[in-house]
């Protein structure tokens, strides 16, 4: 049943087998890494976040858990609808797939003829790590942009703006509107679901420069 609503939990044999360390992370998506980042969503942020949601796993998925129900199919069942190595749900695999990059800049879609649009859009797939990789770069991109508004995206820094795009990522662009409005602070304790904001913008942090390092030393 889960499987049918969830075709990748099939996928759960490869599960860890294909987890990475940062510079086996590094060395097989790098180039994909470049080839999508904008001048927000950096090589090493989209390699951090990566690491931080999926262990560099391009079939990554959440775990499962029990719930009080009376219907027996939903006792057990997977937490959400995440899966990839960016742990992308449906929900927001749905708005993703309204961009693309191009030249490292966002790119909606439009009309096949156009070729200054998308193309091929509804052939994403989140097991894909390249469409994967341009899905969330894309929308994190044109998340933050809308959040910090165009006018104002020069007088944030790029901490800031990736910080708060990592905020996005892990809480959804409500929680990111709020964390800019408080002058990118989080509250005391702040957490979505399962994680503490904090210790998940640390970790992101600390993948971050450590993807830094591997970039300059390849």
């Amino acid at each position: 049943y889960h499987t049918f609503n969830k075709p990748t939990e099939v996928l759960f044999p490869l599960e860890h087998s294909l987890d990475k360390h940062p510079a086996e992370t590094w060395k097989q998506y790098g180039s994909l890494f470049r080839k999508h980042a904008t001048s927000v969503i950096t090589p090493e942020l989209l390699a951090a976040l990566a690491q931080v949601e999926g262990g560099g796993n391009p079939v990554a998925r959440t775990y499962w858990r029990w719930h009080l129900t009376w219907n027996p199919l939903g006792l057990y069942q997977p937490a959400s609808s995440a899966v990839g190595m960016y742990q992308i749900t449906d929900g927001t695999f749905q708005e993703a797939t309204r961009y693309c990059i191009h030249n490292h800049r966002v790119v909606e879609d439009g009309p096949w003829h156009n070729p200054n649009s998308c193309w091929f859009n509804s052939l994403y797939s989140r097991v894909v790590p390249s469409h994967a990789i341009q899905l969330t770069s894309a929308l994190l991109d044109r998340r933050v942009v809308s959040t910090v508004g165009p006018g104002r995206m020069g007088m944030v820094t790029l901490r800031q703006k990736q910080n708060l795009a990592a905020v996005i990522h892990l809480c959804g662009a409500g929680a990111g509107h709020a964390y800019a409005a408080r002058g990118f602070r989080l509250t005391y304790h702040q957490r979505c679901g399962a994680h503490d904001v904090r210790d998940y913008l640390a970790r992101v942090d600390a993948m971050t420069y450590q993807f830094a390092r591997l970039a300059a030393a390849s």
